[in-house]
C-alpha cells in the first residue's frame, strides 16, 4: 500500500510539474508531440511504457491519456466504438492492442507513433505464463470467465494447438494481423498471412519509432529522446510476476521458450518473419528526424 501511494504521488507531482511547462511555454518540451499514438502489441512492454506516460500526460483514462479498450463495449476483441475513435482522436496520449484499420482512423497528421516488438516465440510464452496468473472469478463477462477456465484445462500441447476462436485471436500471427488491419478478423489457420505479412511490413515503415523489449532500457531512452518527453530511468516491469498464481491444474509452470517453437512454430512463422525483418529495419526509421509540425 505504501509503495501504491508513493508512485501515485510520484505520478501526479510530475503531471504537475509537466502541465506547468506547458502552460509557460517551457523550451523543455514545447517540442514534444502534440499526438502520442502508442500501437501495443500484448505482452511487449506495454506497462512499462504506459507508467512513464501516465507520469507525465495524464491519468489513465482521463481525456489527455486515452486506453482503447474502454471502448470496445466489454468485449477485449471487438472494435473500437466511433466515441472512443473519436476521443482518441483529441487524446495526447494513445495506447491500445488495435490494430492498424483504427491506428489510421484515430492518428492525427503529426502524431507521433511507435511501437515495441517482442521475439514472437518469447511472447506467445509470455502469454501463457500470463494467462494462468489471472483470477478469472473476477472476469466482468461470464464468457470471459468460463474462457479463462478453459484455456487453464488445456495442457501445453493442447493450448498451442487449439482451434478455439479466442485462442487462435491470442496465438495465430497476432502481429502480422494487428500491423495489417486485420486483428479482427482472419485469425483462422487459413488466413491469407503471406499477403498480410508484406502489408504489415510496409506499414510498419510508416512508424516514427520501433522498439524492442530484450533492449527495453536502451531502446525506450532513445524513444523519450526523439519525442523530447523528460528523460527519465524506466525500468522494465513485468505484471505476470506482479500477479498471484492462478495455475490449474495442468499448467506447466516451467514451460519455456523452446516448447512454444516445437509446438507453435506453425503459428508464428509469418510474425517471425516479420519481427526479424522489423529488426533489420528499425534503424533506418529510427533515425529519420521527426517533424513536429
Amino acid at each position: 500500500m505504501a509503495i501504491r501511494i508513493k508512485k501515485t504521488i510520484y505520478r501526479e507531482w510530475h503531471r504537475a510539474l509537466f502541465r506547468l511547462q506547458e502552460t509557460c511555454g517551457a523550451a523543455s518540451v514545447k517540442h514534444c508531440p502534440a499526438q502520442t499514438v502508442f500501437l501495443h502489441v500484448p505482452k511487449s512492454a506495454g506497462s512499462s511504457v504506459t507508467e512513464y506516460f501516465a507520469c507525465f500526460i495524464g491519468k489513465s483514462g482521463s481525456d489527455r491519456f486515452v486506453k482503447m479498450e474502454k471502448f470496445r463495449g466489454g468485449d477485449p476483441h471487438a472494435d473500437v466504438s466511433a466515441e472512443g475513435v473519436q476521443k482518441a482522436r483529441n487524446g495526447r496520449f494513445v495506447t491500445g492492442h488495435f490494430d492498424w484499420h483504427t491506428l489510421e482512423a484515430v492518428r492525427q497528421p503529426h502524431a507521433f507513433v511507435f511501437t515495441f516488438l517482442r521475439d514472437p516465440a518469447a511472447r506467445l510464452l509470455s502469454l501463457y505464463h500470463y494467462l494462468h496468473h489471472i483470477d478469472e472469478n473476477t472476469q466482468p463477462e461470464e464468457s470471459m470467465k468460463e474462457w479463462f477456465r478453459h484455456m487453464k484445462s488445456l495442457t501445453l500441447e493442447e493450448f498451442f494447438s487449439s482451434n478455439d476462436s479466442r485462442a487462435l485471436y491470442e496465438t495465430n500471427n497476432f502481429m502480422v494481423r494487428q500491423f495489417s488491419g486485420q486483428l479482427n478478423g482472419g485469425a483462422g489457420v487459413d488466413a491469407p498471412f503471406e499477403t498480410m505479412l508484406e502489408q504489415a511490413l510496409r506499414n510498419l515503415e510508416t512508424l516514427n519509432y520501433v522498439g524492442f523489449q530484450e533492449t527495453f532500457t536502451d531502446d525506450f531512452a532513445a524513444l523519450v529522446k526523439k519525442t523530447g518527453f523528460p528523460q527519465r530511468l524506466m525500468p522494465a516491469e513485468n505484471m505476470t510476476h506482479k500477479k498471484a498464481a492462478y495455475p490449474g491444474a495442468r499448467y506447466a509452470a516451467k514451460a519455456k521458450k523452446e516448447d512454444v517453437l516445437a509446438l507453435a512454430g506453425a503459428r508464428i512463422k509469418c510474425d517471425a518473419e516479420f519481427y526479424r525483418r522489423a529488426r533489420a529495419r528499425a534503424p533506418e526509421i529510427n533515425s529519420r528526424p521527426y517533424a513536429h509540425g
